[in-house]
């Protein structure tokens, strides 16, 4: 018996000697066992349909396979009619389920992101009206800014032409007031002059009238 096992052993090594995963088959409970025949000790007496194991080795002379349990480790060997490469219509079921869960998940989550996103670029174009409205308020303030430096460079102007006038104005007054003075001198003198004349006048005038008066009456008194 212990030659057999070793002959068997030898030529599943010769079958495969790389490990890879198989499963159990649909809605069955497989014992494992401790070599490859129905007399060998059960390690384990119901490994259910589609558990997941480590294939080791298959012989297919005897039709069984050596597999690693994937929880706790154990070894042993199972037929190999019950095995097959891809998990079985329930696992795989389980596992659609799995992946859809995931699918939602994901697209909750990239929902949930382009949500957020849409909801950022409203806040930033409400950012951006209120920015403008404020660039808006800013330029025509800097317009009217402009326009009162300007209005206050033209008033300057203004006053310094009517500071120009002014003095113009008081230079001619003086001018005036001189001139005036000169005038009302001149009229004075005018008036004194004519006045002393009539005054010289009325002497002259006096004085011939009585030397007339004088000589009628010295001619009259010694004929």
């Amino acid at each position: 018996m212990k030659y057999f096992s070793i002959t068997l052993l030898i030529l599943g090594l010769a079958h495969s000697l790389a490990a890879d995963t198989v499963y159990v088959r649909d809605t069955i409970y497989v014992p494992l066992r401790g070599g490859q025949s129905a007399e060998h000790r059960i390690l384990h007496r119901g490994i259910r349909s589609g558990t997941a194991l480590e294939r080791i080795q298959t012989n297919d002379d005897s039709g069984y396979t050596q597999v690693k349990m994937e929880s706790g480790g154990l070894e042993g060997w199972i037929q190999s009619q019950y095995l097959v490469d891809e998990p079985i219509a329930r696992v795989r079921l389980k596992q659609t389920e799995g992946r859809l869960l995931d699918l939602e998940a994901s697209y909750q989550k990239k929902l949930l992101i382009q949500q957020d996103i849409e909801t950022k670029q409203i806040e930033l174009s409400d950012s951006n009206e209120t920015l403008q409205t404020k660039n808006d308020i800013l330029t025509e303030e800097l317009t009217n800014l402009t326009q009162l430096a300007a209005n206050v460079i033209a008033i300057d102007e203004e006053n310094k032409q009517l500071r120009d006038e002014q003095t113009k104005l008081v230079e001619q007054m003086d001018a005036v007031s001189v001139a005036n003075q000169e005038l009302q001198s001149s009229t004075d003198q005018q008036w004194f002059l004519r006045g002393a004349g009539t005054i010289l006048i009325g002497l002259l005038v006096g004085f011939w009238l009585s030397r007339r008066i004088y000589h009628k009456h010295g001619s009259g008194g010694w004929s």
